[in-house]
């Protein structure tokens, strides 16, 4: 069946009707909540300028508008734009990375320890170095400490 006639089955186009309008609602109640959130923050800043400001500095009340342009004129003079987020994001992520990166065992930089065996760099070689010398190796270890164990003399 051909994409036309899978969209000319009944129900099909109401079906995209629905999700677009869903879609529709979710962009535009979205919308009503950030116009309510800057609202309920103006609100915010006219009620504790109005509380602190005229009795710690003597200054007037201020109006709700008033109180909303004060917080245009503070993201305007001392907002990030966008750059101070980006940073800090950067910072973060270079934090973990590094975090993560010396629990994993991985090198620090240029001046960092080696990497150890699970780190992803090394790891092709341990799993050859494991199944040709390793697996003995520890299978003879097991061994030695079973056989201390089943005989305990005390060895000075």
């Amino acid at each position: 069946m051909s994409h036309r006639e899978h969209l000319r089955e009944p129900g099909q186009a109401a079906r995209h009707g629905r999700k677009a309008l869903h879609i529709a609602g979710l962009v535009l109640g979205g919308v009503a909540l950030a116009v309510l959130f800057a609202f309920l923050f103006g609100l915010v800043v006219q009620a504790l300028w109005n509380w602190l400001m005229p009795g710690l500095f003597g200054f007037k009340t201020i109006t709700y508008w008033q109180a909303f342009g004060l917080v245009l004129l503070a993201k305007l003079l001392f907002g990030s734009h966008g750059q101070v987020h980006k940073r800090h994001h950067d910072r973060f992520e270079r934090h973990v990375h590094s975090r993560f990166g010396k629990c994993r065992g991985e090198a620090d930089g240029p001046a960092g320890i080696d990497g150890v065996p699970g780190n992803g760099k090394h790891w092709r070689h341990f799993r050859e170095y494991w199944q040709s010398e390793g697996r003995a190796a520890f299978d003879a270890y097991l061994q030695e400490k079973e056989s201390r164990e089943a005989d305990p003399t005390p060895s000075k």
